[in-house]
C-alpha cells in the first residue's frame, strides 16, 4: 500500500468521497475503511493537526492504511519542503496526463514507505497533490491501446511495471487499495480487461471496485486469482516464486470469481454454529434469531482455547462486526497478529456472518421423506409414559402427588430402575422451580429409598425457586451439553415465565423451549380451579405434547395417598390403561411407594372402570370386523384376561356376536 505527504487539509479531503462541511474546520465523509453508504467519518482541523473519528467503529490505523497514509501525515507541514525523514529513495513512479505531461510522482523509500509529490514548475518538487487530478498509471500508453489489446489491472506501481517488463500492458491507480475511482474505467471501453488482486481483503475489495465500475464498458473481463501466494502477496511475489508469464492466460477465470468468497466450513454444535480457521482463530454464534432489524446472535471470537471478544449484536450491521473484530484483535498475541492482520480478521468475520442465517435455515429445510417398511416398535425411556424423543405432561390440582411422581419417574430413568415401569437408563436433569433445595433433597432421599437405592444417590438438579424457565434456559442448555442429558423433568410449567398460559403464543414458546432443550421431556402442570378434568392453559399444550397424563387421587383415613395415572392423549402408541399406585407418608415425608392393592382406592377404581370400558369400546369399533375376543383385547390393552372376560360377560355394553371354536367374539351393543 502507498502513503503520501499531506500539505493541507484540502489535500486530505481530496482523498475522500461525499465530503460535506459541517462547521468551521469540520467535515463528514464516507469512511474508506469500511463499506460506508452514509458518511460516518468525522474530520476536524485544529492546531495544524487533522483529527479523525469513524462512528462505524474503524480504528485510526485502519483509516490511514486505507488511504495509503501514515500517522505523520495528519500533522500538516509546509508544502514547499520534502518530508524530513531519514529514508532513502529507491524508486519513483511517474504519473502523466493524457498529453504525456508529468503531473505527479510516487516516491518509494527504504525502509518501505511511500510519498507523493508534484512538479513545482522550476525543476523542483512540491510534496503535496494540491490541484492535481489523479489519473491512471501509464495513462498515455493505455489511451493508445485498441480493442484487440488486453489491459491488466493490479494494485501498486511496482506490480504494473513488473507486467510491462514481461511485455504486458498494465496499470494501477495512485494511492493504493481503497482509492480506485469509477472515472478511471472510461479508458477500458471496448478493451479486454484482466484484474489481478493482491492476496488480502483490501486487494480483493480493490479488484471488485475495478470490476464493478468497468462493467458495461470493457469488452471482456477476466480475473486471475494467483495460486500459492503468501498473505498480502502480489504478482511480483508470484514471479519471484517461479511463476511464468506464459501461465497467466490459463489462470484466467470469469470475473465473478472476485465476488465469490469461499463458504465458511460451518459446524453445528447443539444450538451453536462454529467456524474453525486453520490459524487457531474460531468464530461461534449462538441464540441466532430474526428480529425486525435483521439477524441477531451472540458472537464469540476465540484464539485457540482463549476467548478474545464476544457480543450480542445484529450480525447484519457492519459497525457491530467492526467493533467486535477490533476488540478481538487487540487481545491477540503478537505472533498471531504478525501473520493475521486486523483486516483479515474483519473479512473472515464478515464471511462468517454473511452465510450464518442461510446455514441456520438449511438445518431446517424441507426434504423428501419416503415411507419406511420397517415395523419398529416405539422406544420409551419409561414405558408407557415417557417416549424417547417425545414430550409428556402430567397434570392435577396442587397437593395430589405430582411432584413426587415426577421425581420417581426422573430417578427411575436416571438410575435405570425398572421396579415399577420398564425403563431405559439415561441421564436426567430435574429442573426444580417450585420448592427449596432443602425440601428437594429430603424428597429425593425418600424416593431413592422407595426405589431400593442408596439414600444419598445424587440426581442432576437445578434448584431455582423464584426463577422462571425462561430465566434458567441458558444454564440448562450448558448443563445438558456438559452432562449428556437425554431427559429433562420440569416442576412446573406454571413457572415458565413466558406470559399468560391461556394464550397460544406463550404456550407455544414453552413447548418450543422444552423441545429445544431436550428431545425427551416431562413437565408438570396444574388444573383450573373449577374443573380437574383438563390441564390449565391453552389447547396448544395438548397439541405440543405426545403423552398427557391426568393424575387422579384419593386419600385414605390413614394418610395413604392413592394416585392413578390416566392417559388423556397418546400419540402413535396404543391406549394406556390406568395404573394405580399408593404413596405412604410419615412425618418426615414419603415412606413408601407401591402398586395399589385391588379396590384399595374405590373412587379411582370407579374412574378406571369407566376408562377401561371406553378403551375396550374404542378398540372393538376400530377393528374391521367390529368385534374381538377377550384374548385379543387383553393383549392389545395390557389387561388381565380373566378379569376382562368376566367384565365383558357381565356388562350391558357388549354383546356376543359370534363364536369360532372356543373363541367368543364380543361387539359393542348398539345404543338406541
Amino acid at each position: 500500500m502507498s502513503a503520501q505527504r499531506i500539505g493541507s487539509v484540502n489535500d486530505f479531503l481530496s482523498l475522500l468521497k461525499s465530503v460535506k462541511e459541517t462547521g468551521k474546520g469540520q467535515w463528514l465523509a464516507l469512511c474508506p475503511s469500511h463499506h460506508d453508504t452514509k458518511p460516518s467519518l468525522s474530520i476536524k482541523e485544529t492546531d495544524g493537526k487533522i483529527l479523525l473519528k469513524c462512528f462505524g467503529g474503524c480504528g485510526l490505523a485502519d483509516i490511514l492504511r486505507s488511504l495509503g497514509l501514515e500517522f505523520g501525515d495528519l500533522f500538516l507541514v509546509d508544502g514547499n519542503k520534502p518530508p524530513a525523514q531519514a529514508r532513502k529513495i529507491v524508486a519513483t513512479y511517474d504519473y502523466q496526463n493524457a498529453d504525456g505531461n508529468l503531473i505527479s510522482q510516487v516516491v518509494r523509500y527504504e525502509p518501505k514507505a511511500f510519498a507523493q509529490r508534484r512538479p513545482d514548475g522550476k525543476g523542483g518538487w512540491l510534496w503535496n497533490l494540491s490541484g492535481v487530478k489523479p489519473v491512471l498509471y501509464h495513462l498515455p500508453e493505455i489511451i493508445k491501446t485498441n480493442s484487440t489489446d488486453t489491459i491488466y489491472v493490479v494494485e501498486g506501481e511496482g506490480c504494473a511495471d513488473a507486467l510491462w517488463s514481461v511485455g504486458l500492458i498494465a496499470t494501477t491507480s495512485p494511492g493504493g487499495a481503497g482509492n480506485w475511482r469509477p472515472e478511471y474505467s472510461k479508458y477500458f471501453n471496448d478493451r479486454r480487461l484482466v484484474i489481478i488482486p493482491d492476496n488480502d481483503p483490501e486487494g480483493l475489495r480493490y479488484a471488485r471496485a475495478v470490476a464493478t465500475s468497468s462493467r458495461g464498458l470493457a469488452r471482456e473481463m477476466r480475473a486471475i486469482i494467483l495460486p500459492n501466494l503468501p498473505p498480502k502477496g502480489d504478482i511480483v511475489d508470484w514471479f519471484n516464486g517461479g511463476g511464468w508469464v506464459g501461465d497467466l492466460e490459463s489462470l484466467g477465470q470469469d470475473v465473478s470469481a472476485l465476488f465469490q468468497s469461499s463458504q465458511p466450513d460451518y459446524h453445528s454444535e447443539g444450538e451453536k454454529i462454529s467456524w474453525y480457521l486453520g490459524n487457531q482463530v474460531c468464530f461461534h454464534a449462538s441464540d441466532l434469531h430474526w428480529e425486525r432489524t435483521g439477524t441477531h446472535a451472540r458472537l464469540e471470537i476465540y484464539g485457540g482455547d482463549e476467548p478474545l471478544s464476544w457480543s450480542v449484536c445484529n450480525t447484519d450491521r457492519h459497525e457491530d462486526r467492526v467493533r467486535l473484530a477490533n476488540a478481538a484483535y487487540c487481545q491477540m498475541d503478537k505472533g498471531s497478529t504478525d501473520s493475521y492482520s486486523k483486516e483479515q480478521l474483519r473479512s473472515d468475520l464478515d464471511r462468517f456472518c454473511l452465510g450464518l442465517w442461510d446455514y441456520h435455515l438449511s438445518c431446517f429445510m424441507p426434504e423428501m421423506v419416503a415411507g419406511s417398511e420397517e415395523d419398529q416398535p416405539l422406544k420409551f425411556l419409561l414405558k408407557p409414559f415417557v417416549l424417547e424423543g417425545g414430550g409428556t405432561i402430567v397434570f392435577a390440582p396442587p397437593g395430589r402427588g405430582k411432584s413426587y411422581a415426577a421425581l420417581i419417574f426422573a430417578v427411575s430413568v436416571d438410575a435405570g430402575v425398572s421396579k415399577f415401569w420398564p425403563t431405559n437408563k439415561a441421564p436426567v436433569l430435574f429442573i426444580n422451580l417450585e420448592r427449596s433445595a432443602q425440601s428437594l433433597r429430603r424428597r429425593l432421599a425418600t424416593v431413592n429409598r422407595a426405589l431400593d437405592l442408596d439414600l444419598k444417590r445424587p440426581l442432576l438438579t437445578l434448584n431455582a425457586r423464584g426463577k422462571s424457565l425462561y430465566d434458567v434456559l441458558p444454564v440448562c442448555s450448558k448443563a445438558i451439553a456438559k452432562h449428556g442429558v437425554e431427559l429433562i423433568v420440569l416442576d412446573s410449567i406454571s413457572r415458565a415465565g413466558y406470559g399468560d398460559l391461556t394464550e397460544n403464543k406463550p404456550v407455544t414458546n414453552i413447548i418450543d423451549s422444552l423441545s429445544g432443550l431436550s428431545k425427551s421431556w416431562l413437565s408438570l402442570a396444574h388444573t383450573p380451579r373449577q374443573n380437574e378434568g383438563h390441564l390449565y392453559g391453552s389447547i396448544h399444550f395438548e397439541a405440543g405434547a405426545d403423552v398427557i397424563i391426568q393424575l387422579l387421587s384419593q386419600q385414605k383415613d390413614d394418610g395413604t395417598l392413592g394416585v392413578g395415572f390416566q392417559s388423556t392423549k397418546a400419540n402413535d402408541i396404543p391406549p394406556i390403561p390406568m395404573s394405580i399406585y399408593a404413596m405412604e407418608f410419615t412425618e418426615t415425608g414419603l415412606s413408601d411407594f407401591r402398586k395399589a392393592k385391588s379396590f384399595e382406592f374405590p373412587e379411582i377404581e370407579e374412574k378406571r372402570k369407566r376408562d377401561t370400558d371406553d378403551l375396550i369400546e374404542e378398540f372393538i369399533l376400530d377393528r374391521e370386523t367390529g368385534d374381538a375376543t377377550a384374548s385379543e383385547i387383553a393383549e392389545a390393552l395390557g389387561l388381565n384376561r380373566s378379569h376382562l372376560s368376566t367384565m365383558l360377560h357381565g356388562s350391558d355394553r357388549y354383546i356376543q356376536r359370534r363364536k369360532v371354536g372356543r373363541s367368543v367374539y364380543y361387539g359393542v351393543k348398539t345404543k338406541l
